[in-house]
């Protein structure tokens, strides 16, 4: 429930730091200026100027820190409510005398999200553009950064509005054909509605076939690296992120989880997943690293197969070979400053059906640079997607339920079905799309949504 008082937290990370900003939201926050701080020169804040003061003490009026303040009236403000923000060191202790002082002067402390959900409540954003905010905040990757920004500039907003308006346009003609039955109306044209819910049921299914690519560039591409153990495994990935976060060691079974890594390779946002190697004859803790492996070779976007170039292939290789293809993968045959004892044949086997086959040594570097290439490369090919698209599971469950209810609209009109329920079905379907962007009365999706936000955003 929104509550029309004045909020105040810290707006950056916690801990120490050269700076630490923290806001206040709501009415008080002019009057709370005027308690807790004191301009150089003396005066009133100037609206959306910076001005240098002294914060002081809420407990006895002495001088917490110096610091610069401005203020920015409603509604030309992040929430659309008067803000105050106090740009202080960044001094875990500093920070807190300074919102104990705004608290004293009438604030209450924020919730996760509240600022960015009172800018919803007040019509400054829609919530998929609330959402991009707290992604652009947790972006690890430019590209997902980069998708962020798209959507909070509103990309997704103007589409999800175009179709909202070619269904309330079609709307309007359903709802006269039900309200005026007697009168001598033309005979409304079927065919024509048939083919405007055709269009916008298009027009969904290009915003739901982009999820995938879409929550790969907001997250970052998974790639795997598999193989039997003392291939070489995370040494290559040491070498693509240019640094020993792996322990490598010539014992094979040195890795046994799952570790993860991001990077950017080329421009794109690559998750690198170093596993155990995979052998059938274990014990357990190593049994249970390798299916662990195997879990994250299934679920990955891309797979990098390391083959050992300075042995021969076994069976085992073969079956790992087995399940991947051009489309998902590639294959670097390590440690060929050891020789290469693969012969032509089996690289050629290894290449079938256009899977890439690179030639590597994470000991010397060679090969890697052109790996990282080839690795960029396919993880770009996997983010492709218009600017509107979507990412979030929410957005997808709601185009996919929209996309139903026009299905059932259009098999109406194909069987000469009642107008009353094609309008229905057509009404649902707006109020569907409507709740990707406003579901302002759903106090439930509301809280689930910004429980994710920090407090002071």
């Amino acid at each position: 429930m929104y509550r029309a008082d004045t909020i105040v937290a810290c707006a950056t990370p916690p801990g120490r730091g050269g700076v630490a900003v923290v806001r206040c939201s709501g009415p008080e926050s002019r009057a709370i200026a005027a308690d807790t701080f004191r301009a150089a020169g003396g005066g009133d804040l100037e609206p959306r100027m910076m001005t240098l003061g002294i914060v002081r003490s809420a407990r006895d009026g002495s001088p917490v820190d110096q610091a610069l303040a401005v203020f920015f009236p409603g509604p030309n403000s992040y929430t659309g409510e008067d803000v105050l923000e106090f740009h202080t060191h960044g001094s875990p202790a500093v920070v807190e005398q300074v919102i104990a002082a705004a608290i004293a002067a009438g604030a209450r402390a924020a919730e996760r999200g509240e600022f960015t959900r009172r800018a919803v409540l007040n019509g400054k954003l829609d919530l998929v553009q609330a959402e991009a905010v707290l992604d652009l905040v947790d972006a690890r990757l430019p590209a997902g950064a980069q998708a962020a920004w798209r959507h909070l500039q509103g990309a997704l907003s103007v589409e999800l509005s175009g179709i909202r308006a070619s269904l309330v346009g079609l709307l309007a003609g359903l709802e006269a054909d039900v309200d005026f039955t007697d009168d001598d109306l033309p005979e409304p044209d079927d065919e024509q509605r048939i083919a405007v819910l055709g269009d916008v049921r298009g027009r969904i299914d290009a915003l739901c076939s982009g999820y995938a690519a879409a929550r790969r560039q907001r997250e970052g591409v998974r790639v795997a690296f598999v193989g039997r153990p003392n291939a070489g495994k995370s040494s290559l990935v040491n070498r693509l992120l240019g640094s020993e976060r792996m322990i490598v060691s010539p014992e094979a079974g040195t890795t046994r989880d799952v570790v993860e890594e991001s990077v950017d390779l080329e421009g794109a946002g690559i998750v690198l997943v170093d596993t155990a190697g995979v052998r059938r004859d274990t014990g357990l803790a190593e049994g249970i690293a390798v299916e662990r492996a195997r879990a994250a070779f299934d679920e990955a976007d891309l797979r990098v197969l390391v083959l050992d170039a300075s042995r021969p292939l076994v069976a085992e290789d073969w079956e790992l070979r087995g399940q991947m293809s051009a489309d998902n993968g590639l294959v670097v045959l390590n440690k060929c400053d050891l020789g290469v004892a693969v012969a032509e044949t089996e690289r050629e086997r290894l290449a079938s059906a256009g899977m890439p086959v690179l030639v590597a040594s994470a000991a010397t570097g060679e090969g890697c640079a052109e790996l990282g290439l080839t690795l960029g490369a396919l993880a770009q090919r996997e983010c492709e997607v218009p600017p509107a698209s979507i990412s979030r599971l929410r957005h997808r469950s709601a185009l996919e339920a929209a996309r139903g209810m026009l299905q059932q609209a259009e098999e109406l009109l194909r069987r000469r079905g009642p107008a009353e329920l094609v309008v229905l079905e057509v009404r649902a379907a707006i109020d569907a799309l409507a709740a990707i962007t406003h579901p302002l009365g759903d106090e439930e999706v509301l809280d689930r949504i910004f429980a994710e936000f920090c407090l002071g955003k």
